[in-house]
């Protein structure tokens, strides 16, 4: 081998912008390089940041640690070129010349091993040349054991020990912070604060890709932000990403210049079956990935379809012609072909403890609708008779959850409702938009009142919202009203009610009673005499019963709220007689006598302890706590709603938490007048802060989720008389300053939840809370966690990408800042939230599994 052009440097192509954000994978892959792994693979989709991350962090290791880097980049070479390919582009990459006789992978091997020390070798662009790299990779760990590789790939190389790291888009912070920085480049600062929505938003439409959101800020020489969002629709029929063509002519690999070659160049190297089932899986809503930093509490993984949805859309059928070219797609082959699409970066995956999920980023969907409506021009009309599969199944599987979910799969049907909502509402907006179609689309929202997802899964507008689009187009079709229509619009009235909207509620509760009884039922007749059956169905006499609590204060809610559960029951509606029941649990606990609170709370709860719908257990709890609190047995109450608390917290009902909290802010109101009788001022101020800090925490969450509880009737007259009794106990300072302290906690971590369960107080003393911690900088804490967790001063300096100088000088500064004397004594003084972590980092360690393996 002669000599070859070393002007392109030993790393990659270029060296644009400064790096941002990514400190979680730095760490992650910097620690790995500290145990001198044999192979790890960056993995991800084109553009993600592969090849960027891999730079920065072998560059910052190289710097700590002086080691030996070499950089080959393999995307030059033709798809499929064998192992000797691989091998000469390695060559050329480890030696600047070589005149000997030597063969090929000779060279490689004494320039790699010949030292004996670490070096590291990355590998960019293998998954065009998945056998030649792997048989390259086998053959290196066994001849060169000094060696680490880094590779970059869409696709796992399938080493036996290969270190797999997923590479996530930027976080939103960092996704809007790369915008500004390319449009500082470009000459088009964007800085204004009016404008950081409309990039965040942006960004959003590109899933913080950096690839693309570089991309989107090149557009700014064309065309003012509003303009670039309007071009991100995310359907094929009027998004332009596809013809952005703004990239670089220089110093960028020509896959990297548009959207559209980005992923072309995936989609290549697919056989026709992947590139069939990629182009059908277009008719799903599109899916989104997040960068761990968004999604502290996973909630962002109810996201995608599961493979039966995939299986029963995307298949051909059994007894048709076969569609989509020469290849058939058969359903027992879309799990393998599913499979092979995930590991070529292609199809995102999203996994949970129980289930796993697909979808395909906006950006790639926008691509393969292009695909699939080439294809449909082809032949047949594919993409109309995927979309009709698609709206069948997410009816057929609403309507299947609106019938059994009282049972053990409660939960179950929730949560696929929560993951499919996208694709739900996908399915309601084209049968809405189809001729002939608005019944699909009524059968559908009907199902999702009636599974209460509003309360768990969507936002109240929402679902009223696309209600109100189905009811129109459905009477456009036939204007007389249907049993359909009547219940889908009682079942929005108590959706309205829930909400505060209490006129307009009244006002469809009177079209719900003119479609029942006649234009000749005016509202004064029936509204007179609640006690007597006016001929409503079951659906209005729940709507009108829940009505009479929130709205009117009526006690007489009880009475046909039980009429409603006894008309659901004569219906089969099982469900809606439970959660007609439910409301009249509370109504009674409400506005009831205290024997009928007791006997309607108690059977209400016997009739669903052994059903397995947990939800529903957990609020039957919530309703005997009203009837305890009525019956002033503050104490049983609040076990009752903290039991009910537990579970709600777990599957993420925010609405169910708001209302726990609020339970035990009555219960404590109660706990004050016992005080006060028994003449306990301690114990009266002990439950007189608690209820101070609770709604200052209430109020958060209420902030937090954009939910207004002002106009529920009884339930707002509880609390407020509750605050009231709290502050005539503390007075108007204490009482601030406890509800202050509320304030902060911050609902999403689980805080206020934590503190009404009784397992976080914020009353523990200053040092007991802080013990110095607070006095580190963000970088002290960092270097003290790793210094807890048995990281030595180098192997810190490596992580950080900073000198051991400057480790040192932060360590000294830490012991003295806790006032101890060794770092063996940071642990104790870390706050018990970082107990976690620095287990974590001490399983981490560098040296801990060579340790292991020598005992």
């Amino acid at each position: 081998m002669g000599a070859r052009d070393r002007s392109e440097g030993p790393g990659p192509r270029s060296a644009p912008d400064a790096f941002v954000g990514r400190q979680l994978e730095l760490d992650q892959l910097i620690t790995l390089l500290l145990r001198a792994p044999r192979l790890v693979t960056l993995l991800g989709p084109g553009g993600i940041g592969k090849t960027r991350l891999a730079a920065e962090a072998v560059a910052r290791f190289q710097r700590s640690t002086g080691v030996e880097v070499h950089w080959a980049r393999l995307a030059r070479l033709a798809a499929g070129s064998d192992a000797n390919a691989v091998a000469e582009e390695i060559a050329h990459a480890v030696m600047e010349t070589d005149f000997s006789g030597r063969s090929v992978w000779q060279a490689i091997v004494d320039a790699l091993a010949g030292r004996g020390d670490q070096v590291v070798l990355v590998l960019d662009n293998c998954e065009h040349l998945l056998e030649g790299v792997g048989s390259v990779v086998d053959r290196l760990a066994a001849e060169a054991p000094n060696l680490s590789i880094v590779a970059t790939s869409r696709e796992a190389i399938g080493w036996i020990d290969e270190h797999r790291v997923p590479v996530p888009p930027l976080s939103r912070e960092h996704g809007v912070a790369l915008f500004q920085q390319r449009s500082e480049l470009i000459g088009r600062s964007v800085t204004h604060p009016e404008q950081a929505e409309i990039m965040a938003e942006i960004c959003r439409h590109v899933n913080n890709h950096p690839l693309y959101i570089r991309l989107a800020a090149a557009r700014l020489v064309r065309e003012p932000l509003p303009m670039i969002l309007r071009e991100l629709s995310g359907e094929v029929h009027n998004d332009q990403r596809m013809r952005w063509s703004d990239g670089p002519r220089v110093g960028a690999d020509a896959r990297h210049r548009r959207v559209r070659d980005v992923i072309s160049w995936s989609y290549e190297l697919c056989d026709e079956q992947e590139r069939i089932l990629f182009e059908r899986m277009a008719v799903f809503a599109a899916g989104y990935d997040v960068n761990p930093a968004d999604s502290p509490d996973g909630a962002a993984l109810d996201v995608g379809a599961e493979r039966e949805a995939i299986e029963f859309v995307c298949s051909d059928p059994d007894d048709d012609a076969v569609t989509g070219g020469s290849i058939r797609l058969c359903r027992n082959e879309i799990p393998d072909v599913l499979d092979r699409l995930v590991d070529q970066s292609l199809v995102s995956v999203h996994l949970t403890p129980t289930t796993v999920r697909y979808s395909l980023l906006e950006s790639i969907r926008v691509f393969a609708q292009h695909r699939l409506e080439l294809r449909s021009r082809a032949g047949s009309d594919e993409r109309a008779r995927l979309e009709r599969r698609h709206r069948q199944y997410y009816r057929d599987k609403v309507v299947d959850a609106a019938t059994n979910w009282f049972g053990p799969a409660e939960l179950r049907y929730l949560d696929w409702a929560r993951a499919a909502w996208d694709n739900i509402l996908t399915a309601i907006d084209r049968s809405v938009a189809e001729p002939g179609q608005a019944a699909v689309a009524l059968d559908i929202c009907r199902g999702l009142l009636a599974i209460r997802l509003p309360f768990l899964g969507c936002s109240f507008r929402e679902i009223r919202l696309w209600s109100a689009r189905t009811l129109a187009a459905s009477r456009q079709l036939d204007a007389r009203p249907t049993e359909k229509h009547i219940e889908t619009t009682a079942l929005v009235v108590w959706i309205a009610l829930c909400q505060g909207m209490l006129d307009e509620a009244e006002e469809m509760l009177d079209e719900c009673a003119r479609m029942c009884l006649g234009d000749d039922a005016g509202p004064a007749r029936w509204r007179a005499a609640p006690e007597i059956d006016a001929g409503f169905t079951a659906a209005v006499e729940f709507a009108w019963g829940v009505e009479l609590l929130i709205a009117v204060g009526d006690p007489r809610s009880v009475v046909v709220l039980r009429r409603a559960a006894e008309k659901y029951r004569r219906d089969d509606d099982v469900g809606g007689s439970v959660t007609a029941e439910l409301f009249g649990a509370l109504a009674a606990g409400l506005l009831g006598t205290v024997e009928e609170a007791n006997a309607l709370s108690a059977s209400f709860l016997a009739r669903v302890e052994d059903s397995g719908a947990s939800w529903v257990h957990s609020w039957a709890r919530l309703a005997r706590a009203v009837a305890l609190i009525r019956a002033d047995k503050p104490c049983a109450a609040m076990e009752s709603a903290r039991s009910a608390l537990t579970h709600l917290t777990r599957i993420r009902d925010r609405w169910g938490e708001l209302w726990a909290v609020q339970f035990r802010i009555w219960a404590l109101a109660r706990l004050i007048q016992q005080a006060q009788q028994a003449r306990d001022r301690p114990r009266a101020v002990a439950a007189a802060t608690e209820i101070a800090q609770l709604t200052g925490g209430t109020k958060a969450l209420l902030a937090k989720a954009n939910m207004d509880v002002s106009g529920l009737g009884p339930f707002t007259t509880e609390t407020e008389q509750a605050v009231a009794a709290g502050r005539a106990v503390l007075g108007e300072t204490a009482y601030a300053a406890a509800e202050e302290q509320g304030s902060r906690l911050r609902p999403e971590r689980g805080e206020l939840q934590s503190l009404a369960l009784g397992s976080l107080t914020l009353n523990r003393p200053r040092a007991e809370r802080e013990d110095g911690w607070s006095l580190l900088s963000p970088a002290e804490a960092e270097v003290a966690i790793l210094a807890a967790a048995g990281w030595t001063n180098s192997a810190i300096a490596v992580r950080r990408g900073i000198s051991t100088r400057t480790v040192d000088a932060q360590v000294a500064s830490v012991l003295q800042k806790l006032s101890i004397g060794s770092r063996a004594e940071i642990d104790e003084r870390a706050p018990r939230a970082l107990r976690d972590r620095l287990r974590a980092e001490a399983m981490r360690a560098p040296g801990r599994q060579q340790r292991r393996r020598d005992h």
